[in-house]
């Protein structure tokens, strides 16, 4: 049996002008982490931590320093735009992530099996 890829489909919206996905980051963690007093220790320290794929995530806060107030990339079409920025997302985990973070369904970018 061949397995098929998912792929990523859409365009961004932007979040519907919330730019959720650049007001955070994803660290890969120990699941040591996951132990009650760890993670408190974490969540006062304003991190959250996510089960994926079997792996442990930690969602910290932190607004890339290029968006504008407008919410806008400042550095969208140039060089010093990481990659990374127009990858993302890159599962359907990090899409449930930004909708989260944004209280609302705001991610246009979905994922379906690819050929």
């Amino acid at each position: 049996m061949v397995m098929s890829a998912l792929v990523r489909v859409g365009e961004c919206n932007g979040c519907l002008g919330a730019a959720s996905c650049c007001k955070f980051v994803l660290l890969a963690v120990h699941h040591a982490y996951l132990e009650p007093d760890k993670r408190h220790w974490l969540e006062i320290h304003g991190v959250r931590l996510h089960e994926s794929g079997g792996l442990v995530w930690a969602r910290i806060d932190a607004t890339c320093m290029h968006l504008t107030d407008g919410g806008k990339c400042g550095v969208f079409g140039t060089a010093e735009r990481p990659q990374t920025c127009a990858d993302f997302p890159f599962v359907q985990s990090d899409i449930n992530l930004v909708d989260e973070w944004a209280g609302e369904k705001v991610c246009s970018y979905s994922f379906q099996e690819g050929i």
